[in-house]
């Protein structure tokens, strides 16, 4: 280090104190030790020191405060390390490197999660300190200056992968590539609560400190390996009851937190206490969502090929929710044709509908309640409608757009929260499956299931009691052959039925052969009624076209326009 003769003439300080080369920077160091000045595998050196270390007083630094070789490594005097006490490095990285100091009695702290497990130099993790068992000062296997094995060092994933994998120090908590993508998301904006940069890829330490246990520092620990909640598993931010974690990222999810899947609410509260589950009860999102297994945290166990109404039923069902569903529901896993594109369940390139098609599970729409706690009470407003079903039905009309005839006719019976098809309609548990009905009675007047479904207005003490048909039912001994199979029409034009449904071929005539209940009139220029409760004529009054589709002149000849007209008339209709 030191020469009396021959010092460089240039050296302004030559006879100060006969260095060969200066001892600033660590030039002299990296004079013998070069290998270990490199990048990742070594400590960084040139670099600043942090405002809150707490090296003591005499520490050697370099150019503007930053760390050389001799703020840790005394040349003189003192031949172990800077604050080094035997094989102990816990004061020397934590004056410098305190945050990360909260690893102590975590998990990560293998010196009592995994005391005897050997670290690459032979030692094992409780022979060394703290830091030791993942990086070493100088020649680490990888980036970090890292101590232990790896066999992928470009991934930073694999610095976690290779502890938690089947084979790893943690297999216990082993992550299989399932759940939430690590791989292939970049970023377009920085967000600062998860350290992440603009154009940086998603990874695992996007959201999980190594170092830290509680986000807010917090350790409270009683043991080591203690399981990990939704405010701890190193967790950068809580999975907490307003979704801080996800979130942050997900922001447009937010919405979850002030609606009726909200964790706080009296429902689903209910829903933990009868599964027997109240550590979930602190996680928002983790209620349906697995972070790190595939599919969902909860399932209705149906091994059904729609995942996505299996997690619905996970809660809506009679054993554990308030709100079921499953009894006389819209028709599910169909096809649909929906004019803005409504989602559902792919199956190949066709999407067939499912729970999601009509609901968004994290929107509950227009909220109408302050309390934070109480079961919200849906209407067409809201009730995770993806479309607003109020005053227009537009969620209904987005597939059943030929149903909007019924506007502004005698049987829009909508009212405030309910639009004229929830008057009549519902999607889950109506009265009755075929029509999913809404308003049906089996005492009502009439013999079939469509007479009931009229009946159930058009009766003394119904909402339509000033217009009680006298004479309703044809014979149902004289069957009639549709449209369809005399080829001059669609089923639609006058549709008939049987004592189980419609039928394509050969059925009964019933109220809806005659009567379509979504349309005033078939003559557009009388769709709309001048007055409101419009008398009807035989031009309108829900009547279906009197073309030659009419099956009536099958049987009745030309006395089928009089027995058309005065169908409902007990006199007329006898007169032929």
């Amino acid at each position: 280090c030191h020469s009396v003769h021959s010092l460089p003439p240039e050296r302004p300080d030559s006879f100060a104190p006969f260095m060969r080369v200066e001892t600033k920077n660590s030039q002299l160091c990296m004079k013998c030790h070069e290998g270990q000045t490199k990048s990742n595998v070594n400590h960084p050196i040139h670099v600043a020191q942090g405002t809150a270390n707490r090296m003591p007083p005499d520490t050697r630094w370099g150019d503007g405060n930053k760390v050389e070789c001799m703020t840790c490594h005394p040349i003189h005097e003192n031949q172990k390390v800077q604050l080094v006490e035997g094989k102990n490095r816990t004061a020397l990285c934590s004056a410098c490197h305190a945050d990360q100091f909260e690893i102590s009695l975590t998990d990560h702290d293998l010196t009592v999660s995994h005391p005897y497990e050997k670290t690459v130099n032979g030692l094992t993790f409780q022979e060394q300190d703290i830091c030791a068992s993942c990086h070493v000062t100088h020649e680490g296997e990888g980036k970090f200056m890292w101590a232990l094995d790896i066999k992928d060092t470009k991934s930073l994933n694999a610095y976690c992968l290779e502890c938690h994998s089947t084979t790893g120090l943690a297999k216990a908590k082993a992550f299989k590539h399932e759940g939430h993508l690590i791989n292939g998301i970049k970023f377009e904006k920085a967000i600062p609560e998860l350290a992440i940069t603009a154009g940086e890829e998603l990874k695992c330490v996007s959201c999980h400190d190594p170092h830290r246990w509680e986000h807010q520092g917090k350790r409270n620990l009683t043991a080591a390996n203690e399981e990990g909640t939704a405010v701890s598993s190193f967790l950068r931010l809580p999975d907490d009851a307003n979704g801080s974690l996800c979130t942050t990222c997900h922001s447009e999810k937010q919405t979850v937190v002030n609606s009726d899947h909200s964790i706080q609410r009296g429902g689903f509260k209910t829903y933990f206490a009868n599964a027997g589950n109240s550590q979930q009860q602190q996680s928002q999102c983790s209620v349906c969502h697995a972070t790190h297994k595939a599919g969902f945290a909860v399932s209705a166990g149906k091994g059904s090929p729609d995942k996505i109404a299996d997690v619905c039923q996970g809660c809506h069902n009679d054993a554990l929710s308030p709100t079921t569903v499953g009894h006389a529901d819209h028709p599910m896993d169909i096809p649909f044709d929906s004019k803005s594109k409504l989602p559902g369940r792919l199956v190949g390139k066709q999407t067939l509908l499912s729970c999601n098609t009509c609901h968004d599970p994290h929107d509950w729409g227009t909220v109408k309640s302050s309390s934070s706690t109480a079961d919200m009470q849906g209407d067409d407003e809201n009730s995770f409608l993806r479309v607003s079903n109020f005053p227009e039905p537009g969620l209904c009309f987005d597939c059943h757009s030929e149903q909007k005839t019924i506007l502004m006719t005698d049987h829009d019976l909508s009212e405030p929260g309910k639009s004229a098809c929830s008057m009549c309609h519902t999607p889950h548990n109506a009265s009755a499956q075929a029509g999913i009905l809404a308003r049906w009675e089996d005492d009502a007047p009439g013999a079939t299931y469509n007479e009931k479904h009229c009946f159930t207005c058009h009766k003394s003490d119904g909402i339509a009691a000033g217009n009680i048909p006298v004479a309703f039912q044809h014979p149902h001994q004289y069957g009639t052959v549709t449209t369809m199979v005399r080829n001059i029409g669609s089923w639609t034009d006058f549709p008939l039925f049987t004592a189980t449904g419609p039928a394509e071929t050969f059925g009964y005539i019933d109220c809806f052969t005659c009567h379509n209940p979504h349309k005033w009139s078939f003559d557009e220029r009388l769709q709309v009624p001048k007055t409101e409760n419009d008398e009807g004529t035989r031009l309108t009054s829900f009547l279906r076209e009197p073309s030659e589709k009419t099956l009536c002149s099958d049987c009745h000849g030309e006395s089928a326009l009089w027995k058309y007209n005065y169908y409902h008339d007990p006199l007329k209709r006898k007169r032929y």
